[in-house]
């Protein structure tokens, strides 16, 4: 073999070749220590990996060329100890590696050796093997080493880097799982939020809704999704499309106090407080938009219920005076009419007189009386009231049968079974009277007059609804916001303008809530919503 193809082998050809020449060449050494085999030195001395022999009692008793070349600053004087060679960190590991060599006869291939080569670090992959002599006794130790600096380091560096990508790998891990925590977090704090909350596309389009609004808007859960909010009902009419429409062009949060809004059911009217919130994109483009509906219908009522029921109970206890003292006066005066009348010559002009003195003693009795209705009711005055019974019953039967005898077709809706409230009874039956007499004002003889009794049931609540309607001429629309209000007739000098606020006064009392639905030429509908006794 010629010393170019020796230097191509690798480590591991190069440990057969050795061992191949040991036998074929049977490698001695004297007393002295010297090799006598001069083609072994041939070869050893051309190749590229340090190689070197020690002698039973340790010393380093040949080194080849690459170890001049390679460890130029090492003494390579044959008889120095091979430990005078080593670091002191790899004194232990190397006394037992040459022990066992020598003593034990053992090969050991692949060890990492870490030698300082004019301060730097050098690394050899070494294997040592015993040297035999025909006889098997074991004479020395051949070692080789091979400059293991390069690959060690990229190992090395290797290794560092996979630590750190795993480092990194693991706390993206990490993160992943906080993030997915986060999003747990905050759907489970979205769905049990008391808020009703939706998001929207763009376009209108409803991508996803929690619980809360389904119950807010008295609706079935997630109907709401995949539906355009700009043409949905309910939302137009209370400014809802118009707050959307505004996220979109300001690409600000839009909020909105107390509007009033009509659930689907119809149940009764609902006021929230809405925030209209823009998610920008990272361009800035509105990519979603977050709304947050707060159901305050309860707060803004206990709020009207109280500052009504304060002026109310003042309002009637004046009332009641007034009326109470004009209750005698008014019998007196009826009275002596009564006593005039009836020593007035028939057909005279003084009969005329008190026709009309009669009419007017009857508008002050009624004045009188709407005025003591006024007053809050005492609770010891309520009982549990079937509607059903109080429709069907005097004095509602009686009137209902003179209309339907007058020519007016009088519609009575009533379910199989009654809804129950906590009420006075005559107080309902008021509530029922003023509504009919305005229903009889509204149409002609011919006209519809219904009435109509229900029983809803929202998540938890339930409800008696009470409707009274015509289908007359209906309300003008400057005129719904004042229909409630006292004195306001359209009656002209045969209204008090009394009636409407004294039924809004019940229902309010009764724990109500009273709604209109009107048109011009589409008749009108007063809708009573009451807390249901169960």
């Amino acid at each position: 073999m010629d010393l170019e193809k020796l230097g191509k082998l690798s480590r591991e050809e190069l440990l057969d070749v050795i061992e191949k020449l040991g036998q074929q060449y049977e490698i001695s050494i004297d007393d002295m220590g010297e090799i006598k085999s001069i083609d072994f030195r041939t070869i050893v001395e051309s190749a590229y990996d340090i190689i070197f022999v020690i002698n039973k009692d340790m010393r380093i008793q040949y080194t080849n060329n690459a170890w001049k070349e390679t460890l130029s600053s090492r003494d390579s004087t044959p008889g120095r100890l091979y430990t005078d060679y080593l670091q002191e960190i790899e004194l232990e590991r190397g006394n037992f590696v040459v022990e066992s060599v020598l003593k034990k006869g053992q090969i050991f291939r692949n060890e990492i050796l870490k030698i300082y080569e004019n301060g730097k670090p050098y690394y050899f992959m070494t294997n040592f093997s015993p040297i035999k002599t025909k006889s098997g006794e074991i004479i020395a130790l051949i070692g080789i080493m091979r400059n293991y600096t390069e690959q060690y380091l990229m190992q090395k560096k290797l290794k560092e880097n996979a630590k750190i990508l795993e480092e990194k790998v693991q706390e993206q891990i990490r993160q992943a799982e906080e993030l997915r925590n986060l999003r747990d977090l905050n759907d489970e704090i979205i769905k049990n939020a008391p808020i009703g909350m939706f998001m929207i596309d763009p376009s209108g389009v409803v991508i996803n809704e929690n619980p809360s609004l389904s119950r807010i808007m008295m609706r079935e859960p997630n109907t709401l999704v995949g539906v355009n909010i700009i043409k949905y009902s309910g939302f137009i009419e209370s400014g809802f499309t118009a707050m959307f429409e505004e996220v979109l062009l300001t690409k600000k949060t839009v909020k909105a106090r107390e509007v009033r809004y009509m659930p689907l059911s119809g149940v009764a009217e609902i006021v929230v407080n809405a925030t209209f919130d823009p998610i920008l994109s990272r361009s800035g483009v509105v990519e979603r938009v977050l709304v947050m509906i707060e159901d305050v219908t309860e707060q803004v009522q206990t709020r009207q219920r109280a500052s009504r029921t304060e002026k109310m109970s003042a309002l009637g206890l004046l009332a009641s005076g007034v009326a109470s003292e004009l209750k005698s006066h008014i019998n007196k005066m009826v009275m002596d009419l009564n006593f005039v009348d009836s020593n007035v010559e028939e057909h005279s002009p003084a009969e005329e007189y008190v026709d009309s003195l009669k009419k007017e003693l009857e508008r002050i009795k009624t004045i009188s009386e709407q005025l003591l209705a006024l007053s809050v009711i005492d609770e010891r005055d309520k009982e549990v009231c079937d509607l059903n019974k109080i429709v069907t019953n005097h004095p509602i039967d009686v009137i209902t049968n003179r209309l339907s005898s007058e020519g007016y077709n009088v519609v009575i809706n009533l379910p199989e079974e009654g809804p129950q409230i906590l009420a006075s009874p005559n107080q309902v039956q008021q509530i029922l009277i003023q509504l009919l007499e305005n229903a009889e004002d509204a149409v002609d003889p011919g006209g519809k007059i219904e009435i109509s009794v229900d029983s809803v049931v929202t998540e938890n609540d339930f409800y008696a609804v009470l409707t009274v309607s015509d289908n007359g001429l209906g309300i003008p629309e400057e005129n719904i916001e004042k229909i409630f209000q006292p004195f306001f007739t359209t009656k002209g000098k045969h209204g008090t303008g009394l009636g409407m606020m004294i039924v809004a006064n019940i229902v309010n009392n009764l724990g109500g809530t009273i709604g209109v639905k009107t048109a011009p030429g589409e008749g009108t509908s007063f809708r009573m919503v009451f807390p249901q006794k169960r």
